[in-house]
């Protein structure tokens, strides 16, 4: 449940008939849209993440990257 300010709620219920939509539609579309680059990266992360844990033969330590990376 979401408790909105009058005025807002007011304002999406009306915006809702308009479209003929669902104020819970609206507010999930409209955290969807806001949330969605964040959602994105979450997603990619536990991607790599599952492969590193399914490959760790492949990582490559932190310092030992770096010092590679200065040598360049």
């Amino acid at each position: 449940m979401v408790c909105l300010p009058d005025g807002l709620h007011k304002a999406i219920k009306h915006l809702a008939v308009e479209r003929g939509t669902s104020i819970a539609k609206l507010v999930t579309e409209a955290l969807e849209a806001l949330y969605k680059e964040d959602v994105d990266d979450l997603r990619v992360g536990r991607e790599r993440f599952e492969h590193y844990l399914s490959n760790p033969e492949k990582t490559v330590a932190y310092a030992s990257y770096r010092v590679k990376r200065l040598k360049r």
